[in-house]
């Protein structure tokens, strides 16, 4: 299966009839100069993909703050109604928290498997490399992968949680 989608990968990459007009030198610098400008837009999307779950992250814990102060001075809360529509409001903004690191990580992964292919026809590959590395036991990134994806739900059964103290047991 996996060899399939990278047959299928360098099918799509490589255009055939455009590089017989092309001298070797002429080549390999256009290829390089893809390459670079390939891996700074995937730079950029990683740059893009921090600064979301920074966001999210960010206006989650400042409303989670709030709502704990708020909780913690409020004796009861009579209109059940009244709380509905924040969370409902909140749990939307924590799907699309979720929806968007799918997203990201689509993409990053996709892009990698691009700049892997492009390497294969240069002198080196650290993309390669590096893929090897991380993919093995001792991949570094794994806890934080699990996290950025475990985050959104972990905010999302808070403010549930929330609700159901503010409502029901207090």
């Amino acid at each position: 299966m996996k060899h399939e989608i990278n047959t299928e990968l360098d099918d799509d990459l490589w255009n055939r009839n455009d590089t017989e007009s092309l001298n070797n030198e002429t080549y390999h610098i256009l290829l390089v100069e893809q390459y670079k400008l390939y891996v700074e837009m995937t730079d950029r999307i990683s740059a893009r993909r921090s600064l979301a779950n920074t966001y999210f992250l960010t206006f989650h814990a400042i409303v989670l703050g709030v709502l704990g102060i708020t909780l913690s001075h409020q004796q009861a809360v009579h209109r059940v109604g009244f709380l509905l529509f924040p969370l409902l409001g909140l749990l939307v903004l924590c799907y699309g928290w979720w929806r968007l690191v799918q997203y990201f990580r689509r993409v990053t992964s996709a892009r990698n498997k691009v700049i892997i292919e492009l390497e294969k026809r240069m002198p080196s590959s650290p993309s390669m490399l590096a893929e090897r590395k991380v993919t093995g036991k001792d991949n570094p990134y794994r806890p934080l992968k699990r996290m950025e994806v475990a985050l959104p739900i972990v905010f999302a059964l808070l403010y549930i949680f929330s609700f159901i103290y503010a409502t029901h047991l207090t």
